[in-house]
């Protein structure tokens, strides 16, 4: 389901990028190269832009939406593992045995030779 909603969610990215940049700025932007905002174009003259923002406006709404699910089911996922990296460290490291012996230092006896 995750995966489904990730694919989802990068192909979403990938349309609102592409509709955000057909939208014309005030230099004519990447909606110039087709066909610009003429009387000629498919949409007329004022129907491109108001069909690029409501293109835009429901992709984001999308976008949001699917943003809030995915961070739903990853955590959900990370309520099973409530502990964090630190605290299970800490955790390993207060089962581990203490001895309060301190280590004396090995010095060699006279007769043992160094190899």
């Amino acid at each position: 389901m995750v995966t489904f909603l990730v694919i989802l969610f990068v192909l979403t990215c990938f349309l609102m990028i592409i509709v955000i940049l057909l939208q014309a700025s005030k230099g004519r932007g990447l909606a110039g190269s087709f066909g610009g905002i003429g009387s000629s174009t498919v949409f007329g003259g004022r129907g491109a832009a108001t069909f690029l923002s409501k293109t835009t406006a429901i992709l984001a709404v999308i976008y949001m939406s699917i943003c809030l699910v995915i961070g739903y089911f990853y955590k959900q996922q990370s309520e099973v593992k409530r502990d964090s990296v630190i605290q299970q460290q800490t955790t390993e490291q207060s089962t581990l045995p203490v001895t309060d012996v301190p280590m004396a230092p090995i010095e060699p006896t006279p007769g043992d030779s160094i190899r």
